[in-house]
């Protein structure tokens, strides 16, 4: 069985970090962020206003005034990670997979943002439910690479970032991994796997998630 460690990070189109825990260090002059942090935030060595959004540990923020939550059962957790699942001396040829048509992330491309836009934003039982969906179809990337790769899939992190819209499209994706885990296809069908899921809509800014999974 892989052993596996896994992180979310989710932050809004105007910079906004949204954590499940409690931050440390000093509260900087709001300014510094161009005037968007509030109270309960403080600005960032990045620039971002960062709050304790979800956990509001340090804001009286409620969190029923703007999250979106679709509700639904969160799959199991999955414990065959990377393991081959086919039958490896009966595998058709290996066909690479193309994953052109999968707008690259760009965390440093200039955010538009929409002032039309409301204050919703995915809550975090809805992003943890959707994250594990997304879990499993990139453990079918991961099974594929292992069984093309004499039934081994490589240990190490990999590091993924996408932009998610009020529509619940994911705009575009980053994948990053070692050069180990970078083989048969698995940087491809990782984006495409993450690019194809759907999130529920909600009214509000665009939101960047950053995830890593660290298969041991």
């Amino acid at each position: 069985m892989r052993a596996i460690n896994f992180a979310v990070a989710v932050m809004g189109i105007i910079g906004l970090s949204l954590t499940t825990g409690c931050r440390g260090g000093a509260t900087k002059n709001p300014g510094e962020c161009g005037g968007l942090c509030g109270d309960g935030t403080k600005c960032s060595d990045e620039g971002y206003c960062v709050v304790d959004y979800l956990s509001a540990c340090t804001s009286d923020y409620d969190e029923s005034d703007s999250s979106v939550d679709d509700g639904g059962d969160l799959r199991p957790p999955i414990t065959d990670w990377g393991q081959c699942k086919e039958d490896i001396a009966s595998l058709p040829e290996f066909v690479p997979v193309d994953d052109s048509h999968v707008p690259q992330y760009d965390p440093s491309a200039p955010r538009k943002l929409d002032m039309n836009a409301g204050e919703e934003q995915l809550a975090e039982d809805t992003v943890n439910r959707h994250m594990r969906e997304i879990e499993y179809s990139l453990n079918e990337c991961f099974s594929r690479t292992a069984c093309y790769n004499n039934g081994v899939f490589p240990s190490g992190t990999i590091a993924f970032a996408f932009r998610l819209v009020g529509s619940g499209q994911v705009e575009s994706v980053q994948v990053e991994a070692p050069a180990e885990m970078n083989i048969f296809s698995t940087v491809q069908c990782a984006r495409k796997a993450i690019y194809e899921h759907k999130f529920p809509e909600y009214d509000g800014p665009a939101m960047t998630i950053s995830y890593s999974v660290e298969l041991l």
